[in-house]
């Protein structure tokens, strides 16, 4: 659920294939899809596979939704095959919404990534956050238990590769851009055969913004040394006569900056830092923090980090 233009604009291909070829696809695959067998003994199927189920969305049907802060949901769905299914939308890979608004022409298409397991069987779970004025997100904050929602998916993305000698890698998150990245950031510690070892610097404006805190504790639990967070709060929480947010190796006040960045880099050079493709720091986050961190003349060029050293969801 990274931010919605800056992933809408690199999802732009994939919107308007889906929106063009959704109408002849539905038909062709009503009469085209394949029959499962109903046995607890078969490996369960994948409900989204690139490219067909980019062509012929899927509906999803809503089991529950959570209020996990003033604006954001965890929305939960059920698979169409339930149990004999998984999403198959692989670790930091995002799926399509679509739906169409009331007199409108065409649908409204939006990139989520999924912040449950691939691997779950009959459910796929979307953290929403709702935005003013926002036609997808209000769309889904409206949704109750029994309704339905199509999705296409999933987004080519970022492939990892399970590194063949220990390394570390820095995943940089600004406000909802966190899913990605968390979902990233489990795909890899997940892997009994992968050492990687991860620094997480995540930017909120404050803490309630935290939405993925216990979910992050857990993992820092389960793994330990492997993965490390760093919360940057940069709003009124962050003031000088605030009170303190705890400790400094874990809270932080103010914007993840130069000097943030330069203590997570000397963390991740304690062994041999970036994946075996050469990518050294994963990012997602609004435009604006995305172009001040990863752009041209960004923070992490100013340290050295450059080019395809840097992945942007």
């Amino acid at each position: 659920m990274a931010n919605l233009f800056s992933r809408s604009s690199r999802a732009l291909p994939y919107l308007t294939g889906a929106a063009v070829l959704g109408a002849a696809g539905t038909a062709y695959y009503a009469s085209k899809r394949p029959l499962l067998l109903d046995s607890s003994s078969n490996a369960p199927t994948k409900t989204l596979n690139f490219p067909s189920s980019m062509l012929f969305s899927k509906q999803l049907t809503v089991t529950n939704t959570e209020q996990i802060n003033h604006d954001t949901k965890r929305i939960t769905f059920q698979l169409p095959g339930g149990d004999r299914e998984i999403s198959g939308v692989p670790a930091g890979a995002a799926v399509l919404t679509q739906h169409t608004p009331t007199n409108a022409w065409f649908p409204v298409l939006r990139p989520y990534t999924p912040i449950s397991d691939p691997d779950q069987r009959g459910v796929l779970q979307l953290l929403v956050k709702q935005y003013p004025n926002g036609r997808a997100s209000t769309h889904m904050h409206s949704l109750l238990p029994g309704d339905t929602l199509s999705i296409r998916g999933p987004i080519p993305g970022y492939t990892w590769t399970t590194p063949k000698e220990p390394r570390s890698v820095l995943l940089v998150a600004g406000g909802a851009g966190i899913t990605p990245i968390y979902s990233l950031a489990k795909g890899i510690l997940s892997t009994s055969t992968d050492e990687t070892r991860i620094q997480l610097l995540w930017g909120v404006n404050g803490t309630r913004d935290i939405v993925l805190r216990k979910e992050l504790e857990e993992l820092e639990q389960r793994y330990p040394g492997r993965l490390q967070v760093t919360y940057c709060v940069s709003g009124p929480e962050a003031k000088p006569e605030a009170p303190s947010l705890g400790d400094e190796r874990k809270w932080r006040k103010g914007y993840i900056d130069a000097g943030v960045l330069k203590e997570a880099i000397a963390r991740c050079e304690a062994r041999q830092w970036g994946d075996e493709k050469g990518t050294k720091v994963f990012l997602c986050g609004p435009p604006a923090m995305e172009k001040a961190i990863g752009g041209r003349g960004g923070v992490l060029a100013e340290l050295g980090v450059t080019g395809k050293q840097v992945h942007k969801f």
